[in-house]
């Protein structure tokens, strides 16, 4: 499922709840979803992503449909991300419950970001997220030779009538 792009801090209670960004819980409702899949997206290291059921079976265990249940690259999947899935009901306030055990590996406390990214959307840990997005601005000015954005290949024109 698609969501429509958000970005923003949430702040999740005492009992481990975050309340999803309000298009998201449109988007959700639309299609009579009140059920995501959360996997922790870097072990210890990252965040938590969500899936709506349907995405989940496409976009992760479908990396290991038809794979070699043996192979090294399976097996370290599996136990890496596969595991760690919990599915979570979203309740009648557009809430979420985190299970303690994907808290503590995202090492989420109270303020929390989240944000969608295409087919799923993540929340992480304010401090965690901040470092990630340090790291990965590096990574993409050292790609980029620190142009940023501008040194993207240009959208292709539309044509007439497109």
């Amino acid at each position: 499922m698609q969501y429509d792009e958000f970005h923003c801090q949430l702040t999740m209670d005492k009992k481990g709840r975050i309340t999803l960004p309000s298009p998201l819980r449109q988007a959700l409702a639309d299609q009579k979803i009140s059920t995501l899949v959360a996997v922790a997206n870097q072990g210890r290291r990252g965040g938590l992503s969500f899936f709506t059921p349907d995405d989940y079976r496409t976009v992760v265990r479908g990396r290991v449909r038809g794979k070699d249940p043996f192979a090294r690259s399976t097996t370290v999947y599996l136990r890496a991300i596969d595991s760690t899935s919990q599915s979570v009901g979203i309740d009648a306030n557009g809430r979420v419950l985190i299970p303690p055990m994907l808290r503590e590996l995202a090492g989420l406390e109270r303020d929390v970001v989240a944000f969608s990214s295409m087919d799923w959307f993540e929340v992480w840990d304010k401090k965690r997220w901040d470092a990630a997005f340090e790291a990965a601005m590096e990574l993409w000015d050292a790609e980029m030779g620190g142009d940023g954005l501008s040194s993207l290949p240009a959208a292709p024109a539309a044509t007439e009538g497109s």
